[in-house]
Order: C-alpha cells, then sequence, then structure tokens
C-alpha cells in the first residue's frame, strides 16, 4: 500500500480513533497505562486566572481566548485509546501519551494540564470502560469520545452537558459556521432542542470517480465514456475484445464488490444509482441511505422504486459478463486485486486510488494506465454520486465540568492551526512553520523544512526521527483532549485547485504540502471531482440508531442485499424486487420508517 493511501485510511482513522471508540474501522488504536485519577476534581475546584490574557470567566470573547494561558494551571481529564499503530509517528522515542511534547506545549503556553483517567489498547475495552462507569455512576472524564449506544445511554441519563451557550460564546466563529452548514449530520447528538457534542469532521473529498484503463481505450480506439450508453459499450468492448492485447478472453469490464451492496468504501456503484435516479441506495446498513422526498419525507433508498431502474441495468451488465462473475462474494479489497492483476478496465472510487490499488496494475503490466474521468451521465441526463459520511463521532463533555472555556481555547486554538489562514484573529505566524521545531519541522540556515529532509539537505543528526521523516503533530494537536475535531471539510480543495494549475508551485500550509505530496493521478482525480460540480446526495438520517434497527436491522440487511444479488445474478426477475419491499416493510421496515421520520420531523 502506498503513502497516501497509507494516509488516508490510517492517518484519517488517527485523527478519530479517540472520538470513534467502537467504529469497526479505528480497531488499530492505543497504546496502554491506565491512569486512573480523580484530577477532575482538581479541574472542577480550580480557579482560573490569566496571565497575559484576559480572564478566564463566562464573558471572555472569542477572539480573545485563544490567547489565553491559564494561572495557575487547570486540568482537565479525558480518556483515550491507543495501540500506536493508527497515530502514526506522532512521538519521538521515549514519548508517550502522558509524556510528550504536545502535553508540555499544553501546559507551559496555554495552562492546561492534560491527565487521562483511563488509557487503553482496544476499542472494546473503552466501551467496557464508560459502560462501568455509567451503570456504576462513577466519574466520567471531563471530556471524551463516544458514539451509538454508549453515547445515548449517557444522553439519556443525563450525564453530558448541553453545548448550545458554550458553543455561542466560545467556539471559533469559523467552526459556528460549519456547525450550521453540516447540521443535518449533528443528529446522534441532538436532544430536546439541544447540542450535546463537538462533531469530528471528516475531510468529505472521497466522492467518486471514475478510474478507466486508458492504455485499452487506446487500444480499442476508444474514448473515455460521458454516457451511460458510452459506458455500457466500453465495459462491453473490455469483456469481449481483447484490450489487453494478450491473445486471451481474460478481461472484465466493471469490477464492483456487492458482497455489501451498490455502496462502500472503494469500488462502490453509486455513480450507477446517480445516473438513473436521484435515490440514493444502500442496503447494507438501514440507516442509510434515507432520502428527503418532495413531501418532505424520509424514505429508504433501496426500497424505492428508481432502485429496479439500477437492478435492471446491472442485472443487464452482468448477463453480458460485463461485471466480474464472482462480484456478489468480493469486498473492496478483493474487487480491488482483480484490478490490480490488470483483469478489469473500469472501477469507480475516490481520488486517492491514483495510488493504491490502481498503481499495482502497472506491476503486471507496464502499459497499465488508469486515469481518472467524470461520471457518466444517465439517459435523463442525470449525473450523480453519494457523500461520504462527513462526520466520525462526536467530543462530549460531563455534565459537571466547570471549565468549557479552556477546551474552546484549547480547541479554537488548534482549530485555527486548521484553516491556517493569515489576518484570520486566531492565526498565529509563528505556526505557518509548522508546530514544534524538531518534530513537524526543522530549522537549517534559515530556511524552513517541513519535508523531505535528506533531498533539502538536513544534516542527519537534525531529522526529526532516525528513518527521515517527521513527527505527526496534527494527531497530537487534535486527539490530545479526544479531538479529531480540527479538519475542515473540502479544504484540500484549493491547494488542488492550486497544484493543478501549477505543479511546481510552492507549498505554503501544511495542507498544501499533504496535496503537493500526492501522487500526480490523485491529484488530478482530486480535480475531476471538484469540476464536475455534483450535488453529492445526502444521507437525511443521521439520528442515533432506533428500537426497531436494533432488533429487526441485520435481518433487514439480509433481506436486501440478497434480494439485490438474486436480481442482479438472474436468479430472480426484476418483479421480485416489489415482492422483496413487501417482505422489508413488514418485518420491520415500515416500523423503522415512522421512527426515522417521527426523529426528523423532531430535528430538521
Amino acid at each position: 500500500m502506498k503513502r497516501y493511501a497509507k494516509y488516508t485510511k490510517l492517518a484519517t482513522l488517527s485523527l478519530v480513533i479517540s472520538m470513534l471508540p467502537t467504529l469497526a474501522a479505528c480497531s488499530d488504536n492505543g497504546n496502554s497505562n491506565s491512569n486512573s485519577s480523580n484530577n477532575g476534581a482538581t479541574a472542577n475546584n480550580n480557579q482560573a486566572a490569566v496571565s497575559n490574557a484576559p480572564a478566564a470567566n463566562n464573558s471572555a470573547k472569542p477572539t480573545e481566548m485563544w490567547k489565553q494561558k491559564f494561572d495557575p494551571p487547570i486540568t482537565i481529564t479525558s480518556a483515550v485509546v491507543d495501540d500506536g499503530a493508527s497515530r502514526g509517528n506522532a512521538f519521538k522515542p521515549g514519548e508517550s501519551m502522558e509524556n510528550n511534547a504536545m502535553l508540555k506545549w499544553m501546559k507551559d503556553n496555554m495552562g492546561i494540564d492534560v491527565k487521562y483517567d483511563f488509557i487503553v489498547t482496544k476499542s472494546e475495552d473503552y466501551d467496557t470502560k464508560m459502560r462501568l462507569l455509567l451503570s456504576s455512576g462513577g466519574k466520567l472524564p471531563d471530556v471524551f469520545g463516544t458514539s451509538g449506544d454508549i453515547l445515548q445511554s449517557m444522553l439519556a441519563a443525563n450525564k453530558l452537558m448541553p453545548l448550545d451557550d458554550a458553543i455561542e460564546k466560545y467556539a471559533h466563529p469559523e467552526y459556528k459556521k460549519m456547525l450550521e452548514k453540516f447540521s443535518y449530520a449533528m443528529g446522534e447528538v441532538k436532544k430536546d432542542g439541544h447540542i450535546y457534542g463537538i462533531p469530528a469532521f471528516f475531510m468529505g473529498d472521497e466522492g467518486t470517480v471514475m478510474w478507466v484503463r486508458k492504455d485499452w481505450l487506446d487500444n480499442l480506439g476508444l474514448k473515455a465514456p460521458t454516457t451511460l450508453a458510452e459506458f455500457q459499450e466500453v465495459i462491453k468492448q473490455f469483456t469481449e475484445n481483447d484490450p489487453d492485447k494478450n491473445g486471451k478472453n481474460d478481461t472484465v469490464g466493471l469490477a464492483v464488490p456487492l458482497k455489501e451492496g451498490p455502496w462502500t468504501w472503494m469500488g462502490q456503484t453509486d455513480a450507477i444509482v446517480g445516473a438513473l435516479t436521484d435515490q440514493m441506495i444502500n442496503t447494507y446498513d438501514v440507516r442509510s441511505f434515507w432520502n428527503k422526498g418532495a413531501d418532505g419525507k424520509l424514505s429508504y433508498g433501496a426500497i424505492h422504486p428508481d432502485a429496479k431502474k439500477y437492478l435492471e441495468t446491472m442485472k443487464d451488465w452482468m448477463s453480458k459478463g460485463y461485471i466480474d462473475k464472482e462480484a456478489g462474494i468480493k469486498d473492496p479489497m478483493k474487487t480491488s486485486e482483480l484490478v490490480a492483476s490488470g483483469k478489469a478496465g473500469v472501477i469507480f472510487g475516490p481520488f486517492w486510488m491514483g495510488d493504491w490499488p490502481l498503481s499495482d496494475a502497472s506491476k503486471v503490466d507496464p502499459k497499465a494506465d488508469f486515469e481518472p474521468f467524470p461520471l457518466p451521465a444517465g439517459p435523463d441526463g442525470k449525473f450523480g454520486r453519494a457523500e461520504k459520511p462527513i462526520t466520525a463521532g462526536f467530543t462530549v463533555f460531563n455534565k459537571d465540568f466547570k471549565n468549557i472555556e479552556a477546551w474552546f481555547a484549547y480547541f479554537n486554538k488548534m482549530f485555527a492551526k486548521g484553516l491556517e489562514q493569515e489576518g484570520d484573529p486566531y492565526y498565529d505566524t509563528r505556526w505557518q512553520n509548522g508546530f514544534l521545531e524538531g518534530y513537524d519541522y526543522v530549522t537549517v540556515d534559515g530556511k524552513v523544512v517541513k519535508a523531505d529532509f535528506k533531498e533539502n539537505g538536513v544534516p542527519e543528526d537534525k531529522w526529526p526521527l532516525k528513518d527521515g521523516s517527521k513527527m505527526d503533530m496534527r494527531f497530537m494537536t487534535t486527539n490530545i483532549l479526544a479531538g479529531g475535531v480540527t479538519t475542515v471539510p473540502f479544504s484540500n480543495d484549493e491547494p488542488v485547485k492550486k497544484f493543478l494549475a501549477d505543479p511546481n508551485a510552492e507549498a505554503l500550509t501544511s495542507r498544501e504540502v499533504d496535496v503537493k505530496a500526492m501522487k500526480r493521478k490523485q491529484i488530478e482525480a482530486a480535480g475531476v471531482r471538484i469540476n464536475q460540480g455534483i450535488t453529492e446526495g445526502k444521507n437525511y438520517f443521521t439520528g442515533p440508531v432506533t428500537p426497531t434497527m436494533k432488533s429487526k436491522g441485520q435481518l433487514l440487511q439480509k433481506l436486501a442485499t440478497e434480494a439485490y444479488l438474486k436480481i442482479i445474478y438472474g436468479e430472480k426477475p426484476i418483479e421480485y424486487f416489489d415482492e422483496f419491499v413487501k417482505e422489508w416493510l413488514a418485518n420491520g421496515g415500515q416500523k423503522i420508517t415512522d421512527e426515522v421520520n417521527d426523529w426528523y420531523a423532531k430535528n430538521q
């Protein structure tokens, strides 16, 4: 797996490990050393004064808070999952979650002393500890990450602090705008009209593009398809006309994993759905996609009549051999192996596929050339894709926490760093270089070097790590207090445009450094997504799992996934769809639909 694939799936996870300890994708988290303490009591009793800054009280303005240094230091307790794997290289040898440069910086520069009530190595252990604290009435950390059933149990037990007033008084103005823009994604932490959690925002820029073997197009004298009809002709030719010119009938047009339905993290077919209807479809999770109708109500996309258009199309392609016959038992990783082996000519997925896994095809065939193209339009001129999840869990606060303004002072400074905007009232010009010298940048002969230390002539004894890499201080700055909260959705877009226009332009911010470090095809693919200007289909249900989802969700997932595969593989006629819908509704689907719409009516 190449650099950016690792960054996408591991470093992105590192931004949320303390936010979503129950998320399956975050199971690689955690260091050790349990550290139970009563520091929360100290934090609650501290009377914060501020040196060289406005007083730390409820009248502090957000434009002043970021400058604060609390004196004496305020202790804030948290909890974290950390096994050292997902956070990447955030520490130098000898450092740990409890003893590192970021903790020292927090105390020395902000007067915030961070203590961990517990550090565990597995997300399951984190969940267990939180459940035990809740059931026993034990003291929760001041600040911590949670989601799912545990979050809902804490809300029901009134253990969490409502944040509406604190957000209004203390939050960074740009963050307030983000909360308003993406308010639809915050249903899980809304109760009785109040907000109880700070969301960790994902970048959100992994929307589907179409990856096509350009060398195969050239071999067959074809052009990249712009419509679904042209797309069908391309995958037909890729299947039947020996596009790799090896004299064998061993290629397939479209690589797609159908084991988990139309929607997944790589190889998804939301582009085909979007070319035929505005109803996004996910059979593998009853929580999505819930689409909003003209009547303002939500309906489950997988049972909408328009889904037949998708099923008829996929069934036709499967019957003609344009789709891998084993697609129904393949997940995204298995499908990527088909692509990497040089046996498939088209796959849909995120921009980062331009490195891993698509570059692996050239190891088999040096001429292999996957290029990114805009999504094809359907017969009615439609084109579309699904929106990737925009949040990754929530930071919540013990209802008895007394120093919420101190947390926001920390948060505003971290968020401002993420903005990297000259002239912003929160912008600290020292941070243009990086965060800590010797960690994520070095200075040599007056020149700031942020990456490629060897190539830039930095002596080995000044490298942050012996292998020439640097510390990923963004992990620590955003996760030290249950973070992952400073990612600004789509903030890669402007750097992408910059380096598309001039690949040799100087990277002036850490965000630009990241984008410039991408493979050229990744940048080009990101540009394809941006330039096509698609309004992505949203999942309008973002609330907690409903009671019937808990009891019937797995059954309904099985019904939907199996029904789709039976139709696509020709085991059942398209008319079977109507029978499936009736069965889905009768087995809890109607009740879930009622629950979802009841939630939506109260929370939209």
